[in-house]
C-alpha cells in the first residue's frame, strides 16, 4: 500500500500566479486565472488577415464551410496583409530577440 507523503500531494485548488513567463504547452494551467490576459499576437494577426479578406490557408483540406461564412471582410478590405506590431510574439517559428525595424533577419 502506498503511503501519501507530502511530496506526493499537489494542491490543485491553489490559483496559479501570472508571473509573465511563457510556458511550454505541457506547463500551462487550464484554470481561468492561469490564462493570458490579452489575445496572443498570432491570433490578432489571424483576425486582421481575415478582416482584410485573406484566405485561411491553414485548414488542412477541410470542407469549404466555416470561416468564410462566419467572417465577412471589412468593406474597405484591400486583400493585402496588414502586419500587426506584436505579430512575432507567441508564434511557433520566430526569432528569440525583438526584430530590428528596417532589417530582415
Amino acid at each position: 500500500m502506498v503511503t501519501e507523503t507530502k511530496d506526493r500531494f499537489v494542491n490543485t485548488k491553489a490559483p496559479i500566479e501570472n508571473d509573465g513567463v511563457k510556458r511550454q504547452p505541457h506547463e500551462r494551467d487550464e484554470s481561468p486565472d492561469g490564462q493570458d490576459q490579452e489575445p496572443r499576437g498570432i491570433m490578432k494577426q489571424a483576425a486582421e488577415d481575415l478582416a482584410q479578406g485573406l484566405k485561411d490557408t491553414d485548414r488542412y483540406g477541410t470542407c469549404g464551410q466555416g470561416l468564410e461564412q462566419a467572417v465577412e471582410p471589412a468593406p474597405d478590405a484591400t486583400g493585402q496583409a496588414n502586419p500587426q506590431p506584436d505579430r512575432h510574439r507567441s508564434m511557433r517559428d520566430h526569432d528569440s530577440v525583438e526584430p530590428v525595424p528596417g532589417k530582415n533577419r
